[in-house]
């Protein structure tokens, strides 16, 4: 009888522990954000964590252990007209403890932390630019101290009208904190009277071209 206890109680012992681990290793959502509307071209983002005997605390944000991985959203809609492209650049100056930082970007509002488009694509959602590599391996160790922008993630196909999510993730590795900032930018459409315009005024070059003297 005893024995049998004691087995039960390392049973319940190494579940207990296993379940801790989890929760360790789970993903943690630290911070979402709804830009909006992008009326500008221009936007900033960014976050900035402190550290308490080994909890992170996002400002503004939720708590986790510094183990986790965090993930933050920043949700924005582009209106009707569109855009040609899309930039998510890092400023260097406010960049710093943070490990492994990268982005995607997909369209609708923000999916799970930690969900994976191989295993596990959402249906109301489409991928459009995966997790980065530009930045993966920086951290406070490895970029070099100073100003400047480092484009995060970017790509030149447009983005039509709709929803979109760009998601940041890396982990906090200083003793005291640290931080990310950057700006998004993105570049509008041209509208069809800016290509007749344009049309209009390579066809005055041509002519002028052709009634000149040889």
């Amino acid at each position: 009888m005893a024995m049998h206890s004691f087995r039960s109680a390392l049973v319940v012992l190494s579940l207990t522990c296993a379940a801790g681990a989890s929760q360790a290793q789970a993903p943690a959502v630290s911070k979402q954000v709804n830009l909006g509307s992008f009326a500008t071209s221009s936007v900033s983002y960014g976050n900035s964590f402190s550290v308490s005997g080994g909890t992170v605390s996002s400002i503004g944000g939720n708590s986790f252990a510094q183990a986790a991985t965090f993930y933050d959203t920043y949700t924005f809609t582009v209106p009707d007209v569109g855009y040609s492209s899309f930039t998510a650049s890092l400023d260097l100056g406010n960049f710093f403890a943070i490990q492994g930082l990268q982005a995607r970007l997909y369209t609708g509002a923000p999916v799970a932390a930690g969900t994976s488009w191989k295993t596990n694509p959402p249906s109301s959602s489409s991928l459009i630019l995966s997790w980065n590599t530009n930045a993966q391996t920086n951290s406070s160790s490895q970029v070099a101290i100073g100003s400047g922008p480092l484009n995060l993630i970017q790509t030149d196909s447009p983005l039509s009208a709709g929803t979109y999510t760009l998601e940041v993730r890396g982990q906090v590795t200083g003793t005291a904190g640290g931080s990310y900032a950057g700006v998004i930018n993105v570049a509008a459409v041209p509208e069809p009277s800016t290509y007749l315009l344009l049309a209009l005024g390579l066809g005055l070059v041509a002519f002028q071209i052709r009634r000149q003297p040889r």
